[in-house]
């Protein structure tokens, strides 16, 4: 074909695609911060319709992803490169349709690019190539080669589609790639925003106001049916929800069967209200209701956080015991066989009914066997096993059956083998002997013939001997080992090695059944009957350990005829009762099981990028839609998920109060792209259910954030009234629960020209850990500290302070520490948190610190202990939430200044010690006492 008319149908083909616009784009467009201004319009709270509704995010998308790559450009030397080893093209076209795709096998040649971290390729990835002989600029990259990733063959090489054609020599002259940046969650928004043949029935329903969608269906009743309530209560209770919490589930529950209208549901669920707990209760009622539902977050961390806790609920227990009415005339005799009957067994059944998708590492999924239970990959992997015709599960278990139902002959054929086996190895030790007969009598003739020989003989004689003495070594070694061949077990040795091989097998197989298959293919009787037959199996194998080596465990003795006439008849009876089959159709590829299991799962969890995997082909119909930390997610990152086939209900869960998603772009921030659907609804005046007791904060810590960002609706439970609990967390520390703290001379610098940074306000934090680490040992309280900074340039700061002090090498397990930004900490919670908000000037200039958002999330992680680090002057001339805080923490009398402490006043002065001797070299203006005395 030629070279030309490949390329009009891979435009043809790709025409519609992100990497396609973004080929588009020179050095100078990507480098061009207007390319899209006059095109970024501010996202309005209504909509006309779903095209307009669809349209109005692309611009922005596509300036946010320029703006990314622009980025990238300016810190060039900071990201990861790699050295190419050849490039190599590849044509594959479509049989059936017209259509041909084009593109480039890369493979690397190592990582010794000095300059950059080791590149590990993602399917996703944007990266450049340069031809460049060593690691690219910005100036080496014109003309722009661009390359989507699309395919990654271990870490070395990858398959790619380039921005545009390359001749052969260009080809073979690439030298360096740098990675720009991962595509993917951007490309799937674009794929959303541009999918014609979508399921549009929810969407519609939020492009404008529309109070009606947030009420009861009049048609569907005002209640849940008696059955689903009792279902539904009985997990309330279990769980021990407040009022709002339980009113908030039954308010989902309404709706999720109504088909007469279409509605999103809000829950409200400011910080430390359970949110997490109310959403795991709903699900874990939906499970039992069957009802199909997808949940969703913007993170792993996220997400991973409400499947676990779940997990945690969704547990069931079955009882089992045994029915031979045979077994009970021998448990007198034996009664350590049937302890275990009696008493109920977990099980991991329902499991199956529960799929996480996503990314293996993100999500620590191999540090925590009970998600591995539910994700998906590792699921297909252990049906694939089950289910395979040769060795998997019905082959095992008719291996077992066959074996009990004729131990004597499996016995006796297992003598018969090792006898020929005997038989054999006699022969060729008769064999052997012959040639060593022989061989001896030609060393005889050897050694008559070097006898004649005077000179070396005596040598030759002794290196004979050495070979003969290290031959004879080797035969009897040879000769050990076939006597452990070929020795004969006795009838008990026999039935307990191969019954124990055989068995455990199957029982790995009986728990893959029970945790893995749907529970539309595996009934709790079919469970039932698991276990029932993994505890007869059990009775066998503990049996066989006690008797197996016992002189009457033989034909026609006492131990004999128990295990021939109960034990086996016991576990043959529970074996013959299992299915062979449940039902699957071939799963023999990896997509095929992946439907399977997509399709016959209840509850899905996945991050709101994984849903644009969740095609109707793939997951069939689905009931409602689930969004965890609704308030974190761009409106348009909401699209795919409100697409899914059959969807009409969706609920959102979330906090409008707490941090948005992140933009990088100014203007498109400006322009509302960072909003939320869950905060754009609230605003056009849908109703949202408000979480109103909170459960992580001292009364003293929750009274600011509650009246300023929560007009003093959220009131504080029991648990965290309780006086005593606190004292006794507070014996020791330096400040009470809320205190602020000015450290009054503190200095701000800038780090990389941006990110500011505050070296006496590390100095200060650095000693108040130390001291909360000192009373964590002494009085082994376990404390858990976290340090929250707005900015990244001080957050790096504290780090390269503390080190690795506090971490793991310090072998100490009562005290832990925890160093992020506050963005980086939404979500999270400790016992003490210390926050330090860096800025010092005085003009009162704090910046984005001021952002009522982030001020918000990083007053609200603290159980027992909020510390607030600062300037008071700086904070208190800012017009912001800060100088509100201040005029608080002297109100309520928790104002402290950090010159009043001697430690905390020393670890000052040592900064500004070290700050003038920087910028004065050995001059000494004042001694050291000098100065500290002058606070």
């Amino acid at each position: 074909m030629e070279t030309k008319e490949i390329r009009r149908l891979l435009e043809k083909d790709e025409k519609t695609k992100l990497f396609a616009r973004v080929c588009s784009w020179s050095i100078k467009d990507i480098l061009n911060k207007d390319l899209y201004k006059e095109k970024i319009k501010t996202i309005p709270d209504r909509f006309s319709s779903v095209d307009d509704y669809f349209e109005c995010f692309v611009p922005h998308l596509l300036e946010e992803t320029r703006t990314e790559l622009s980025s990238s450009f300016t810190s060039l030397s900071k990201a990861p490169a790699f050295e190419i080893l050849s490039v190599e093209k590849r044509t594959k076209e479509f049989s059936g349709r017209s259509s041909i795709k084009v593109f480039h096998d890369v493979t690397l040649k190592g990582y010794a690019v000095d300059k950059s971290e080791k590149y590990e390729p993602k399917c996703g990835d944007v990266i450049a190539l340069s031809l460049a002989e060593e690691s690219p600029r910005i100036d080496d990259l014109n003309p722009l080669l661009l390359a989507y990733v699309f395919s990654v063959y271990g870490d070395f090489k990858f398959s790619v589609h380039f921005s545009r054609s390359i001749s052969p020599d260009e080809k073979h002259s690439f030298r360096f790639g740098v990675f720009l940046m991962a595509l993917t969650t951007n490309t799937r928004i674009w794929n959303a925003l541009h999918n014609e043949a979508a399921n549009s029935t929810l969407i519609e329903s939020v492009l404008q106001e529309n109070a009606l969608a947030t009420e009861q269906c009049v048609s569907c009743g005002n209640d849940v049916d008696g059955s689903v309530r009792d279902h539904v209560l009985d997990i309330i209770r279990a769980t021990k929800l407040n009022s709002s919490q339980e009113a908030a589930i039954l308010g989902c529950l309404k709706t999720r069967n109504c088909n007469h209208k279409k509605s999103v549901k809000l829950i409200w669920g400011p910080p430390g209200t359970g949110k997490t707990k109310t959403v795991a209760t709903l699900l874990s009622s939906l499970l039992k209701l069957k009802c199909k539902t997808v949940v969703c977050a913007p993170t792993n961390t996220a997400i991973v956080a409400v499947a676990l806790r779940l997990l945690a609920l969704s547990k069931e227990t079955i009882v089992c015991a045994p029915t031979n009415s045979a077994i009970v005339e021998v448990a007198s005799r034996f009664p350590s066989l049937f302890m275990e009957t009696s008493t109920l067994e977990r099980t991991t059944y329902g499991m199956g009914s529960i799929i996480l998708s996503g990314n293996r590492e993100r999500m620590g999924i191999a540090k925590n066997s009970i998600l591995l239970d539910v994700f998906l990959n590792h699921r297909i992997d252990k049906l694939g096993i089950l289910f395979s015709s040769s060795s998997g599960w019905e082959r095992s278990l008719e291996s077992i059956i066959d074996f009990l139902e004729n131990t004597e002959a499996k016995y006796e054929q297992h003598v018969h083998e090792l006898e020929e086996e005997i038989e054999r190895i006699k022969e060729d030790e008769k064999k052997k002997q012959e040639d060593e007969k022989k061989k001896k009598e030609a060393e005889k003739k050897k050694k008559e013939v070097e006898k004649k020989t005077e000179e070396g003989a005596e040598k030759k004689k002794k290196e004979v001997e050495r070979v003969k003495e290290e031959v004879e070594k080797k035969e009897e070694v040879e000769k050990r080992k076939k006597q452990k061949v070929i020795n004969i077990p006795t009838f008990g040795e026999f039935v307990k090695m191969k019954f124990n091989g055989l068995s455990v097998v199957l029982e790995a197989y009986m728990v893959d059944l029970h945790t893995h298959l749907p529970k539309s293919k595996i009934s709790s009787k079919d469970v039932k009957k698991i276990i029932a037959a993994r505890q007869a199996i059990r009775r066998v194998r503990y049996f066989l350990n006690d008797n197996s080596s016992r002189d009457d465990f033989k034909k026609g003795k006492f131990r004999y005829n128990i295990f021939n006439r109960f034990i086996s008849v016991d576990a043959l009876e529970a074996l013959c009762l299992l299915p062979k089959c449940f039902g699957n159709p071939g799963l023999g590829s990896f997509e095929d099981t992946r439907k399977f299991c997509l399709q016959n799962a209840d509850i899905i969890f996945c991050t709101a990028s994984g849903v644009a995997n969740m095609t109707p082909s793939r997951i069939g119909s689905v009931d409602l839609l689930v969004v965890d930390e609704a308030a974190q997610l761009k409106e348009c990152e909401s699209v795919a998920s409100l697409q899914l086939s059959g969807l009409r209900h969706a609920l959102l869960i979330g906090d409008e109060y707490q941090l948005p998603a992140m933009v990088h772009n100014e203007e498109c921030e400006k322009a509302n792209f960072g909003r939320s659907l869950f905060e754009r609804l609230v605003h056009i005046g849908h109703n949202k259910r408000l979480l109103n007791i909170q459960y992580r904060m001292h009364p003293s810590i929750s009274l600011f954030p509650n009246k300023e960002f929560y007009d003093g609706r959220i009131t504080d439970a029991a648990i965290v009234q309780e006086s005593h609990y606190q004292k006794r967390f507070l014996q020791g520390n330096m400040f009470g629960s809320f205190s602020f703290i000015n450290v009054g001379r503190g200095k701000e610098e800038f780090c990389d020209g941006h990110s500011p940074k505050n070296m006496v306000e590390v100095a200060v934090i650095s000693e108040i850990i130390a001291n909360l680490f000192k009373v964590s040992c002494e009085r082994r309280k376990k404390i858990s500290v976290g340090v929250i900074s707005p900015y990244k340039g001080q957050v790096k700061a504290i780090q390269d302070r503390i080190g690795d002090k506090y971490g793991s090498l310090s072998g100490y397990h009562f005290f832990t520490l925890n160093v992020q930004s506050v963005d980086g900490f939404q979500g999270g919670e400790e016992d003490v948190i210390i926050i330090s908000t860096v800025r010092s000037n005085v003009n009162g200039n704090v910046g984005f610190l001021s952002n009522r958002q982030r001020a918000n999330v990083a007053l609200t992680r603290a159980r027992h202990c909020l510390w607030v680090i600062g300037n008071e002057t700086t904070l208190a001339l800012s017009g912001s939430i800060w100088s509100k805080l201040i005029g608080e923490s002297r109100t309520r009398e928790c104002f402290y200044d950090a010159v009043d402490d001697k430690n905390l006043r020393e670890a000052m002065n040592d900064v500004l010690l070290d700050d003038v001797s920087s910028s004065f070299g050995s001059l000494t203006i004042r001694s050291r006492n000098e100065i500290r005395n002058a606070w």
